[in-house]
């Protein structure tokens, strides 16, 4: 695999680390756009840049990338507009530098099938995320980019070795509303899917593998 260029939005959040780790042991040459540079420590091969990740023009004077993968999310369960704003200033600023492939990580709440416990949540104390996330997915939608959108489940600090399970348009079969998916397995898909883009346009359900023979444990 070629090293890439990558940009990593939201860098500094759980899973934006494991991701930035990751991407650099692979090899990779990482753009990370933080409010707080201060958070990051210099490593080869990495570009520490400060700025609102919410700003087209800060987004643009970066240039262009092999990819830009967004884990940004909103700081807590309340009303929000990181998500959408976010994704609106990516993609005027990818359009505007002519960069192409998206990698962007959204919520499973939007999944109509993901069982009773994401419906209560879609309308109660979630209710704020889910409509950030599902204005962020129709900006994304409507664009012009490569992009693929990633919908895991609650995410945790399983064990980096955690299988995984795609579905689709849907939750991978047998995950359902108690689902989860470890951070280092979400942030190995992500960089995967920069590398070789196999769900261009695409709306992705992930969570952690539910078979028992043969899962990379």
């Amino acid at each position: 695999m070629n090293s890439l260029r990558l940009l990593i939005l939201g860098a500094t959040g759980g899973t934006g680390r494991k991701l930035l780790a990751q991407a650099l042991e692979r090899g990779h040459h990482v753009t990370a756009l933080v409010r707080s540079p201060d958070k990051l420590a210099p490593r080869d091969r990495l570009k520490i840049a400060g700025g609102n990740p919410l700003d087209e023009r800060t987004l643009r004077a970066l240039g262009a990338h092999d990819a830009v993968i967004s884990v940004v999310g909103p700081p807590g369960p309340g009303q929000s507009v990181v998500m959408r704003e976010c994704a609106r200033a990516c993609v005027a600023a990818m359009t505007a530098v002519g960069a192409r492939r998206l990698v962007a990580v959204s919520v499973a709440l939007l999944f109509r099938d993901a069982g009773w416990l994401a419906a209560v949540l879609r309308r109660t104390v979630l209710r704020g995320t889910v409509e950030d996330a599902a204005a962020m997915e129709q900006i994304i939608t409507e664009s012009s980019l490569d992009w693929t959108i990633v919908r895991p489940p609650r995410l945790t600090n399983n064990s980096r070795s955690e299988g995984h399970d795609l579905a689709v348009d849907h939750l991978p079969s047998g995950a359902g509303s108690t689902a989860t998916l470890g951070r280092d397995a979400l942030a190995r898909f992500l960089i995967e899917e920069a590398e070789r883009p196999a769900h261009v346009r695409q709306i992705v359900g992930i969570a952690a593998s539910t078979h028992i023979a043969g899962d990379a444990r």
